[in-house]
């Protein structure tokens, strides 16, 4: 008798899934696939699709869940698949003769170009804060375009063997930086502990015309401090001149730019 009110709530589950994807215009044999069919099991807890289907057809479970989740779990695999498959099959482009990858190099609206990759967000990564002059590199994320990192990134060189295929080949497009666009730039500035070593840091940056959107500072061991200042500047040539400035000062031991 259970065996035969278990097979009769399959059939129930089935049609009544099968009947609610039909009504939103789902394509049923799209959606249950057996990577997303795992992924519903996993999420409710179930052994098999029959048990699924069973549990919507005795009604401890509702067709519409189980197949806006399967709707869901696709969903997530579609973009994935263009980070994973499309956007990498493009940069197969890099194998082709010189010539050839010269005319698939894309020129971005951020003074990027990817080489091998056509119509694809780019964005400054935050770890790292690249600016014009640095020596950079793309890393193809999941679903968010290409992420530029500098080559002396921590993150970039602590990468995975596997995820060292997204990484691609990026430079700054000469010309393309107008006069007064600036990029944020982050630095330790490793000084002495004593008083007034914060205004002395600080006044660099106001001889130098140059905004600070942000300054902390944090006491060692030793008598040490680190200050870590974020900025904007216009380029690697200006930010050079205000750490040689900064290294110049008696206070200071030491400065360098984040790297993650």
């Amino acid at each position: 008798f259970k065996t035969e009110f278990k097979e009769e709530n399959i059939v129930k589950g089935k049609d009544a899934i099968s009947s609610y994807a039909k009504a939103k215009g789902i394509v049923l044999s799209d959606v249950t696939k057996p990577e997303y069919v795992e992924k519903v099991l996993k999420k409710y807890g179930f052994r098999n699709w029959d048990a699924v289907c069973a549990a919507v057809g005795h009604g401890g479970l509702k067709e519409s869940q189980v197949v806006n989740r399967l709707v869901e779990e696709q969903k997530k695999a579609q973009r994935k698949l263009l980070t994973d498959e499309n956007v990498l099959e493009q940069l197969a482009q890099q194998t082709k003769p010189e010539a050839e990858k010269s005319k698939a190099a894309a020129k971005s609206h951020s003074a990027i170009i990817v080489k091998g990759i056509h119509d694809v967000a780019v964005r400054f990564s935050k770890c790292c804060s690249p600016v014009p002059g640095d020596e950079i590199v793309g890393f193809v994320t999941r679903g968010r375009g290409i992420s530029i990192h500098r080559t002396d990134c921590i993150n970039v060189m602590n990468i995975s063997e596997l995820d060292r295929n997204r990484l691609i080949d990026a430079e700054w497009q000469e010309g393309s930086v107008s006069a007064d666009t600036v990029f944020k730039a982050e630095i330790n500035v490793y000084v002495c502990d004593r008083v007034g070593v914060l205004v002395e840091v600080a006044k660099v940056f106001t001889e130098k015309e140059i905004n600070v959107t942000a300054m902390s500072s944090r006491v060692g061991k030793n008598g040490k401090a680190t200050i870590n200042v974020c900025f904007e500047v216009k380029g690697r040539h200006e930010l050079g001149k205000v750490i040689d400035k900064l290294r110049s000062l008696d206070c200071v031991y030491d400065v360098e730019r984040t790297r993650g």
